[in-house]
């Protein structure tokens, strides 16, 4: 039996035990996947890629350890997206480039567990894939959602001064979690980023009752919301002491935990934006207030929209690179790129 046939007859297997969704026509064994669609609903899709040595350890004794998280995450940062867009998610298509050591039973069953834990967790189907060699492990997977014909969809782009700024559960676990395998604090808090929460229920909830902005935390929170000042062309005030703090991280030195939570990615939490007279949703999900929105400043640095970020406060002094205080000095707060290194 070679690899591809390993493949198929694990994933065969899993998938058997797996019920579709209702309007799923068509899934594996085919070209081609085929979806009925509720009359009225809309598409919502996305495609997250996950490279060894890049989104993952390189290290193979690692990735042999993290097979489960490694499928469960590939499913998780993609519903994270759908989530974004106030969609609930419906189905994933996943590919995969799969080295030679890794095409063995172990390995690929401890794999496919955690995807399909994902898909049964999250409440959507695997209805397709590629498969093919390569000499590291790269995962992309396509999610699709749906949005009812009465749910408006929540854009990046909608922000309005006056607004308020608010994130989901805590922020920077991850990032402290990746740069600390090995201290207490990191071992505690490797669930957070090996197995990351995506907050469905938050997002759609936020899209029924009017949220004007939204996006998913992954690549640190000062970029992603760069991104809804640059598309609502408005600027926000963000107040370092209210970001919602874990207990094991509230025990690491103040500016590098701020550090985290600022520019560290894989948080998946929702950042998203309310006017001022609606409450958030009240859940199980933690919801804080950061900031407020504001008016788009002057200066000669924001001439350009690409130029629009958060401003930031600590104890209501302004954070600035003449004034870093909390920090020493004025700190790197690019989040994640995939394009250096």
């Amino acid at each position: 039996m070679n690899e591809f046939e390993l493949i198929e007859r694990i994933f065969s297997q899993m998938q058997a035990a797996h019920v579709p969704l209702i309007g799923i026509e068509k899934g594996i064994g085919d070209d081609a996947a085929v979806i009925a669609l509720p009359a009225g609903s809309r598409l919502v899709s996305c495609i997250d890629t996950l490279v060894q040595g890049r989104h993952f350890h390189a290290d193979w004794q690692h990735i042999d350890e993290l097979a489960f998280a490694i499928g469960y995450k590939a499913v998780a940062v993609n519903v994270s997206d759908i989530a974004a867009m106030g969609a609930t998610p419906h189905s994933i298509l996943l590919a995969l480039a799969l080295p030679e050591r890794l095409a063995n039973e172990q390995w690929l069953t401890e794999f496919a567990k955690g995807l399909f834990h994902a898909c049964q967790l999250f409440g959507i189907t695997l209805i397709g894939g590629d498969t093919t060699r390569s000499e590291r492990l790269v995962l992309s997977v396509s999610a699709q959602g749906l949005l009812a014909a009465d749910t408006p969809a929540v854009y990046r782009s909608g922000a309005k001064v006056g607004d308020k700024v608010y994130v989901s559960g805590s922020l920077g676990d991850a990032s402290y979690a990746l740069q600390h395998p090995n201290s207490a604090q990191g071992v505690e808090l490797a669930h957070r980023l090996h197995m990351p929460t995506p907050r469905i229920a938050l997002g759609a909830a936020l899209a029924n009752i009017g949220a004007t902005a939204m996006i998913d935390i992954s690549d640190g929170l000062y970029q992603d919301l760069g991104h809804i000042c640059q598309q609502s062309s408005v600027s926000m005030r963000l107040n370092l002491e209210q970001l919602p703090t874990s207990k094991p991280l509230a025990s690491v030195d103040l500016s590098e935990r701020l550090l985290c939570q600022l520019a560290g990615g894989d948080d998946y939490e929702l950042a998203f934006i309310l006017p001022a007279h609606i409450e958030p949703p009240t859940g199980n999900t933690l919801v804080t207030c950061i900031g407020e929105v504001t008016a788009r400043t002057n200066h000669k640095d924001t001439d350009t929209p690409t130029a629009l970020r958060p401003e930031l406060f600590y104890q209501g002094q302004p954070v600035t690179p003449t004034h870093p205080a909390p920090f020493s000095t004025w700190p790197t707060l690019t989040g994640y790129q995939h394009f250096t290194g």
